[in-house]
């Protein structure tokens, strides 16, 4: 009876402990990307994770509240038990869980995606009215398929990247690589660089 006391109170401290460090880290995100440039020093060996720095990102010190419901739980989830009230306090535990999940898709899946790939993510959005072949180079990706909303090409050849970059096709080729890839796409002489953002670069075929 007192091993398993011992091993439950032994796992309830490793669910204090993990919970306060998410909380913390939770706490401290929204802060950290109201002040990106603390970061950039970490980031100089990735260029492209050092170029993910420079989106414009709105962070407010409402996404903190991400942060203060895991909290929350933890200590509501802390006296319960404390008082006896395992149930009562598993329920608040898990329920607060939950919360915090929801508040943290919330307040921070937009935002971490514009530091990802809201760059590529809006150049194949310009694309969705125009027929062409968009890929990606050096990186896998479905987000071009995905929001280009183009219909499936049943021509082989457009799976082909030797092709689309130097065969005789049919429509405009765009093609976007993150800048640690300029170099092998730089040497390929139908393809000219259009502009850079965020980490990605992207080019089209100027030989048609």
């Amino acid at each position: 009876m007192g091993t398993k006391r011992t091993v439950r109170l032994e796992q309830v401290r490793w669910v204090g402990i993990l919970g306060l460090l998410f909380a913390s880290i939770t706490l401290a995100v929204p802060f950290i990307g109201m002040n990106i440039d603390v970061l950039k020093p970490f980031l100089q060996q990735d260029p492209f994770a050092l170029a993910n720095m420079d989106a414009e990102v709105h962070w407010s010190r409402r996404a903190s509240i991400v942060g203060i419901v895991l909290l929350s739980a933890l200590i509501v989830g802390h006296l319960l038990h404390r008082q006896g009230k395992y149930r009562a306090s598993l329920i608040s535990l898990f329920g607060g869980t939950a919360l915090f999940v929801w508040t943290a898709l919330y307040f921070f899946i937009n935002r971490v995606e514009g530091y990802s790939q809201l760059a590529a993510i809006e150049f194949f959005e310009k694309r969705q009215n125009e027929e062409c072949y968009v890929i990606t180079h050096g990186y896998k990706s479905y987000a071009q398929l995905f929001y280009t909303r183009k219909p499936m090409i049943t021509d082989p050849r457009s799976y082909n990247e030797e092709w689309l970059l130097t065969g005789d096709v049919d429509r405009p080729v765009y093609v976007v690589c993150k800048v640690t890839s300029v170099a092998e796409l730089a040497v390929v002489p139908t393809l000219n660089e259009i502009y850079r953002k965020n980490g990605f670069v992207f080019w089209e075929r100027g030989d048609r």
